[in-house]
C-alpha cells in the first residue's frame, strides 16, 4: 500500500483483482501496482480485473507504452478476460483511457468497460463468469 492510498488487492466478492490508483504517480509506482496486479490475477487464476483511476492524473506516454508492449501482452497470457475501469467524470480522462485501451481490446482480445462508480463496475465484473 502506498501513502497515497493506491494499492492492488484481491477482491473475493467479484473475483477480480481491483487496483486503486490515486493522484501522480511515477512510472515506477504505477509499474509496482500494475505488477502487483499481474501477480494476482496469476496466483488466484483469475480473469476479471477492476482499475479505479477516478482520482488518478495523467499517465506518462512511456507507461502507455509499457502497458501496451508488456503489460497487456502479459495479462492476456494470464488469462485477463474482463476489465472494468472506474473513470473520472470528465471527458477527456475517459477519452484518454479509450485511446489507451483501444490496442488492449483490439490485440489482446479483452472485453473492456468504463463505469463512472466503483458499485457499477463491481456489478458488471460479478455478472461475467
Amino acid at each position: 500500500m502506498k501513502e497515497n492510498g493506491s494499492s492492488a488487492v484481491y477482491d473475493m466478492k467479484t473475483n477480480a483483482a481491483i487496483g486503486t490508483f490515486i493522484g501522480f504517480l511515477s512510472p515506477e509506482e504505477f509499474k509496482a501496482i500494475a505488477n502487483q496486479l499481474l501477480d494476482i490475477l496469476e496466483s488466484k487464476k483469475i480473469k476479471k480485473q477492476l482499475n479505479d483511476i477516478k482520482l488518478m492524473k495523467v499517465l506518462k506516454p512511456e507507461v502507455q507504452e509499457w502497458l501496451n508492449t508488456e503489460w497487456f501482452p502479459k495479462a492476456q497470457k494470464i488469462g485477463l478476460r474482463y476489465f472494468a475501469f472506474v473513470v473520472p467524470d470528465d471527458i477527456f480522462g475517459k477519452m484518454s483511457m479509450d485511446g489507451a485501451n483501444k490496442k488492449a481490446k483490439d490485440t489482446f482480445g479483452i472485453e473492456i468497460q468504463y463505469f463512472n462508480t466503483l458499485e457499477n463496475a463491481k456489478n458488471w465484473l460479478i455478472s461475467k463468469n
